[in-house]
């Protein structure tokens, strides 16, 4: 890491072309390298290729084009291939985007099959602007990518977007002994619903580490939940130790805003995973760019009182006055 940059390499004429090439990510082993070009032989005048090499010491082979459902007569670019190749994201003015340009993600079962047919990142990452370049962090915490949406700096802005496991397998509204019984029902098997670890995109297979994501959501057996909202703000609340406290808050991640608890609280109450999305609280149909809830589940731990506080803000203005709080004075019995 200390030396300098070597001078650069030309890849030769079996990946590069007259025209474009652009928007280039190497595979983990160093073996696959996908990138956008415009040469001949494609679909649209931007398409998404991949050229192979047996070693790291061989030279690329001849590329190939990813096919007819990646690739459409509109602009297909920006490929991010997850470290397992088994998860692709990319940019596409197909149709059934939401905007100039939109987020679409593809998988496959393993890194040797077809990819599977796209799907559009819907309105809470994708808006009716242009939204380009996604990529995952490591952990699969987030999505990274530009956007030239309103509420940005300038032209172009780069956006993150939180990344939660889909937890409640039969959308009851509750984690709880019904969605582990799904996911022992699909125990060693492929099934892209249950597959939840150890990132949100899986491991290809539905083994312990969804078990142990599952757990970290899971309502303990005859836990009571007592459900706030914006209305009791200000207000206190009594628990009892293993009560569930939910706390409803509004949101709209498209604009970069989201709560997070206060940091160094008192240990009463213990956040159960990550916070839920939801865009409608009754089931209703997403809309593009509106806002939504996010879902907050504790566990009173402890007998004790503290007072429990959600900021809302954007999580990089460090030093910025958060737009909304919630304060709720919590007893624990």
């Amino acid at each position: 890491l200390d030396n300098p940059w070597e001078t650069p390499v030309n890849l030769g004429s079996n990946v590069n072309s007259p025209g474009l090439e652009d928007g280039n990510q190497i595979s983990s082993d160093g073996l696959t390298l996908y990138f956008t070009s415009e040469r001949s032989g494609g679909y649209g005048q931007l398409d998404i290729w991949m050229t192979t090499r047996p070693t790291v010491s061989d030279p690329w082979t001849e590329p190939v084009n990813l096919g007819p459902d990646i690739n459409t007569a509109e602009w297909d670019f920006c490929a991010h291939v997850l470290a397992n190749e088994r998860v692709l994201l990319f940019s596409s003015g197909r149709e059934g985007t939401l905007g100039g340009h939109d987020i679409w993600i593809a998988r496959r079962k393993t890194a040797s099959d077809s990819w599977g047919i796209p799907v559009n990142l819907g309105p809470i990452i994708n808006s009716e602007s242009d939204d380009r370049a996604a990529s995952l962090a490591p952990d699969g915490s987030g999505v990274y990518f530009h956007s030239d949406r309103p509420g940005g700096y300038g032209g172009f802005d780069i956006w993150r977007a939180p990344v939660f496991p889909v937890v409640d397998f039969n959308n009851d509204g509750i984690v709880d002994g019904a969605d582990l019984s799904i996911i022992a029902d699909h125990w060693g098997t492929d099934n892209s619903l249950c597959d939840i670890g150890p990132t949100p995109f899986g491991d290809g297979v539905v083994d312990v580490k969804d078990l142990i994501v599952l757990a970290e959501y899971l309502s303990p057996v005859g836990s009571e939940e007592i459900n706030v909202n914006e209305d009791d703000d200000g207000g206190q609340i009594e628990l009892e130790q293993g009560q569930i406290l939910v706390v409803t808050l509004e949101s709209n991640p498209t604009t970069g805003y989201s709560w997070e608890q206060v940091e160094n609280q008192e240990p009463y109450l213990e956040q159960m995973g990550q916070p839920d999305f939801k865009q409608s609280l009754t089931g209703g149909p997403p809309i593009v760019g509106a806002g939504g809830w996010e879902i907050f589940r504790f566990k009173a731990m402890s007998a004790g009182k503290m007072t429990l506080q959600l900021v809302y803000r954007r999580p990089w203005e460090e030093g910025v006055e958060p737009v909304n709080t919630f304060s709720l004075d919590v007893v624990i019995h």
